[in-house]
Parts: structure tokens; sequence; C-alpha cells
């Protein structure tokens, strides 16, 4: 090492960095006894040594400006910025306050312009020399200048001005560095409710204060320190309440005290005890005492409620199985006698009734607790609990013979249902309750369900019937599928044997309900031949009706002195007369036709008689027109039709 290093190392170490109250980094000259805001060219980088960039600081806010071209700006400037390779190289105990500062400065693109005067609008992009620290107004001089006292910084403490700044500790990683820092706040008794600006000022000089090297990670730090020791300050404060809340409620469990008593007893029985004395004020002392008395309430209600229902208890066993016909009359006498001793204090009046003597009483001459001992109305609770008790047993037993007597009902349908089981071979869809009756009349199964509620043997026998008439169903639409598919034909006729042969061959039936579907399948078949008849005669008598009315309608009309061999030919012409084809019948609507034609002519022959008297009788002008108007009556074309109309409806037989 040469005389110029050893020269630039004993100059920067005579320089020692501090901290502003207010968080700004300023440097104190242990030699000469002066304090800059500027970092001293000892302490700077060759690289910001020769550079002709100079920091200053306006109001807290750190900008630069360049001596050269006369040009000032907020943002760092590039060449003041550390090279990346620069990083990873071990610093000799390099002051960072210039750091601190770029940390805690925004970082904008450049300082807006500062008002001015016309005179100074020249230099308006920098900074004016008005905004530099009183050190430094004169730019381009050295840094010996007078400084003004109002931007001076503040003289470090005298404890720290006779020791020389020892070089600093590198840690190897961010959490060792955070705890060198959290020891060192504890060693200075920060405590959580500190202020940042209060912390400084007591530990600004301690070397561990630059363990962690930026401003934002050392009030990070102290920002969770403080947070962790206002925790540990919350739980010692929780235990030691809940050491003073154990110790005064062990101070009035010594005390003879009750659930009325009031603060102001308490008071004047341990007023001078250390346990009452350790709780700070008579108001916390008033809280723990209304949650004391809450507790013992509540437990005392607990014990209470527990010696109740133990009497109570008691007092049920004592009745037992009590008679539901018991009256309370009866029941109280015996409880009175039996738990006089564990009644509440009674009050004895003469004249009043029983019911009346048991009563709640607050003496304070009472031996017993009086609120923990049966009264009247528990005696008539414990009655009411014997009766629903009883009752219940009473409706219990009534299930039971109910049960009992339906189970005994069911076993008798049952057994009359094998009765019929037994005799299923018997039946068919048409046997009836007479013809079953006698073969059973002796049996003790049908005897055993006579006089039963509930289903009787007739209706069981019906449902017999009904399932036997539903699996014959069955089997015959399965013999039917099976004729439709072999293309079997029954007929009326058909013998028993054929279809005997042909279910054996296609379809398993039983034996004894083939000759019942026998008759079933005859039974249809002759409705169907009977159905196939009427269709056929409801035909041929739609064809007489057609006929009928075509003969009405033949031009010229029937006369009524036409014949059939007459009419026979033009007849013979009609299609209904060929849709017919039976000659005989449709000869038989021809003579009616014809009857009917003569019939209405003898009545138009009556109607003309009976109208000529009349006609004597009117004056020759309305006997004209009488004359006329019936000539145009048989004139009218629509009179063979309104004739031909008189006729609709009639039917031949």
């Amino acid at each position: 090492m040469n005389g110029s290093q050893r020269h630039d190392q004993g100059a920067s170490l005579a320089w020692i960095e501090y901290t502003s109250p207010e968080g700004r980094a300023y440097y104190f000259n242990r030699d000469t006894r002066v304090t800059t805001w500027e970092k001293p060219d000892e302490l700077k980088t060759p690289q910001e040594r020769d550079s002709v960039w100079k920091e200053y600081s306006k109001d807290g806010r750190a900008y630069w400006y360049n001596t050269k071209t006369k040009q000032s700006t907020w943002t760092r400037p590039d060449a003041l910025k550390p090279q990346p390779e620069a990083a990873d190289t071990d610093q000799p105990d390099e002051p960072n306050g210039q750091a601190d500062v770029a940390a805690r400065q925004p970082r904008v693109e450049s300082p807006r312009p500062m008002p001015a005067s016309p005179a100074r609008r020249t230099s308006a992009r920098h900074p004016s020399s008005e905004s530099l620290p009183a050190a430094e107004q004169r730019v381009g001089s050295d840094n010996n200048a007078v400084r003004g006292s109002r931007s001076r910084p503040p003289v470090p403490p005298s404890s720290a001005l006779d020791t020389r700044p020892s070089g600093r500790r590198e840690y190897r990683t961010a959490e060792e560095a955070e705890k060198v820092f959290a020891d060192m706040l504890r060693r200075h008794n920060v405590g959580g409710d500190w202020s940042w600006e209060q912390m400084l000022r007591a530990v600004a000089n301690d070397p561990d204060y630059r363990a962690l090297k930026t401003l934002p990670e050392r009030k990070d730090a102290f920002r969770r320190f403080a947070s962790a020791a206002r925790e540990v300050e919350r739980e010692t404060r929780r235990a030691e309440q809940r050491k003073q809340r154990d110790e005064f409620f062990a101070l009035l469990d010594s005390l003879p005290i009750s659930e009325y008593t009031r603060f102001r007893k308490v008071r004047h029985l341990a007023g001078d005890r250390a346990e009452f004395l350790a709780v700070p004020s008579d108001k916390e002392r008033a809280q723990l005492l209304d949650a004391y008395i809450d507790e013992h309430v509540a437990r005392l209600g607990e014990e209470r409620r527990q010696m109740r229902s133990a009497r109570m208890r008691e007092a049920t066993e004592f009745l037992g199985t009590l008679p539901v016909s018991a009256s309370w009359e009866d029941v109280k006498v015996r409880l009175v006698a039996q738990f006089d001793g564990q009644l509440v204090p009674i009050l004895q009046r003469e004249g009043v009734p029983l019911d009346s003597l048991y009563f709640f009483v607050r003496d304070k001459d009472s031996v017993s607790d009086p609120e923990s001992g049966l009264s009247m109305l528990d005696l008539m609770e414990v009655y009411e609990r014997a009766i629903s008790d009883a009752e219940r047993r009473e409706a219990e037993q009534h299930k039971q013979k109910r049960e009992l007597k339906h189970r005994t009902q069911r076993q008798h349908r049952d057994a009359f249902r094998q009765l019929l089981a037994e005799h299923s071979a018997q039946f068919t869809p048409t046997t009836t309750w007479t013809e079953f009756y006698p073969q059973i009349k002796g049996d003790a199964r049908y005897l055993a369900m006579l006089g039963q509620p509930g289903s009787s043997p007739l209706d069981l026998f019906w449902d017999q019937i009904e399932l036997l008439s539903d699996e014959l169903y069955h089997e015959r639409k399965r013999l039917e599928s099976a004729m439709r598919e072999h293309g079997f034909g029954m007929q009326t006729d058909t013998p028993i044997d054929a279809v005997r042969a042909f279910a054996s061959g296609h379809c398993d039936l039983p034996a004894s309900h083939l000759d019942y579907i026998y008759e079933q399948l005859v039974i249809k078949a002759r409705r169907r031949q009977d159905e196939e008849d009427e269709r056929r005669q409801r035909h041929r008598r739609r064809q007489l009706e057609d006929f009928k009315y075509a003969l009405y309608k033949l031009e010229p009309a029937l006369a009524p002195e036409s014949t059939w061999d007459e009419e026979k030919a033009r007849i013979g012409r009609l299609p209904e007369f060929k849709a017919v084809g039976d000659e005989a019948a449709c000869r038989e609507v021809f003579d009616l036709a014809v009857e009917r034609q003569r019939e209405r002519a003898q009545q138009r022959l009556r109607k003309r008689r009976d109208s000529e008297p009349r006609k004597r009788s009117r004056s020759p002008v309305a006997a004209a027109a009488g004359t006329d108007k019936r000539s145009r009556r048989s004139d009218d074309p629509d009179d063979a039709a309104d004739s031909s109309e008189l006729e609709e409806g009639e039917m031949v037989g």
C-alpha cells in the first residue's frame, strides 16, 4: 500500500455517517469537527469523485447538478449509478448515506422548473442557487465554505465524538442482518409503542444500526420488531390480568359473601388485602366482582338444580306405580308426610290451606338454602309425571291387547285361506257360496272366523273365486293367442277333444281348467256368430229400405192400381233391386208401396168429398179462387215428392 492510499484511507476514517431525526444522512469529521449534508470526497467512489455531477438536497429531496453544463435533475445520472460488475465486490466500510438518500427519494423523469425572476429564467432547467444548502451556494468552490445555521446538520452526541468508526460488518443473509438490528433494538429497550423518531434518537450512533444498509429495510425491520414487541406486551398484560383475577377470586372465595353482596361490602371486608390492592382501580375490582358473582350464581344454580332433581327423583320413586285413578288430594297428603323435612321453609298461619303453606322465603335466619328445597308446585309436578307414566303404561297395555287380538284374528284368516286352498280344485269361476258352504260348515277353521271383525268367510271365498277367474282368463288368452298363431278356428260345434289335443301340443294348461276354458271359448264363438247374423240382418234391412225409397222416386210414380207384373220390367233396372237379389222380398216391399199409394188416393178422395158442401156455400168469386188454388197445387211438381216423403221411416216387417 503506497502513501497516497494510506492517506485516503485515514481521511475516509475521519468521516462518520449519521442520520438526522428526519431520516436524512449527514457526515461528521472527527478531526475537524465539521458536519455537512454533502457526501465528502473521501467517502465517494472513484466514479463519483471523477464525475461532473454534484449531489444536493432540498427539503429532504436529493437532486444532482452538472458543473459543466449548468443543468440539474432529480434523477440520478447514469454516470453515478453503480456498475453491475461492481455489485459483488467487497467495499471496506463504505458509508451508504448516498444510497439511503437515493432509496428514500421518489424517482421522477425530470425536476419541474422552479419559479424564478426574469433575470434567472435562463437557468430554469436546474434548481436555483437558493435551493442549495448554505454550505454549497458557491458552485465549484471547496467544501470549507461557511454553512448557514438554517441548513446546518445536527452535531453528533458527545459520546460518539471520541470514538473512531470501525469497519462495517458484512452479513451473509438479510435475515442475519435483521436479527442483529433487532438485538440492537432490544439492548436499547425499544418498546412496541415507540415511534421511528424516538427510536432513531436512541440508536442512531450504535454501529449495529447500519446492519441493514437502506432506510426502507430499517423501517420495515423496526415495524416488525415493534409489532412483535406489542404482542409480547399484550401477552404479558393478559397473563398479569389472569393472575390478578385468580388471586382476586381466591380472595372472594374466602369472604362470607353471597350472590346479593355489593362491592362496598367487599371493599370493607378486604380493602387492606394484597390481593385486593393488586387490582389497579375500583372499576376493575367491581368488574371482577360482577364476573365472580355471575360464575357463583351459575354454579349455585346448577347445584340447586341437581339437588332439586335428586329430591324430585326420590319423590317419584316414592310414588312408584301410581294408578290412573289416584287423586291429587290423596297423593298430596302422602308426599307432605314423607318429604316434610325437604320442603322449603313455611309460614304457619291458622286457616291457611295446605297448598299455600309451602313457598320460597328469603330469610337470613334460614339454615338451609330455601331455593334448593321442594315446593308444592314441585310436588304437583311429581304427581303429574306419575299420572302421565300411569296413563302411558295403561295405553301400552291396551295397545298390546289390541295387537294380540289382531294377531289372533289374522291367524284365523290365514287358517281359513288354507281351507279354501284345500278345496280350490273344486272351484270354478261360476261356483257359488251356496254350493261350497255345506262342505265346510262343520270345520273348526270356519267356525273360528264367525263373529270376527274384518273380512268374513264369504269375503275370503269371493276373493278366492276372483283370483281363480283372473288365472283362467289369462290361460284362455294364452290359448286363444296360440290358436290365432296356428290358424285353429274355434266354432260352436268344435269338439272338446280337438281343443284338448291342440292345447296339449301348443300350451300347457291344467286339465281341471280346460273344461271351463272350452265352455268360455264356445260361448265366445256363439256370441261371435250371433253378432255376425245380426250384422247380416241389419245389412238386409238397409238394402230393403233403399229399395223402398227407390220405388217412391220412380218416374212416373206408382199408381194405386199398379201390379208387380206391370212394373217388373221397370223395377228390375233399379240398382237397389239388384243389390237385394231376392225377388220375393222385393215384391213384398212393392206390394206395401202400392198399398200405401192406394190409401193415400182414398184419403184424398175423402177430403174432396168433405170439401164439396163448403164450396156450395161460398160466393162465385171465392169458389173460382179456390178452384184456381187447387189447380195450382195439383200442378205443383213438388206435390209428388211431398207425398213420397211421407213414407220415410216405414220399415218392412
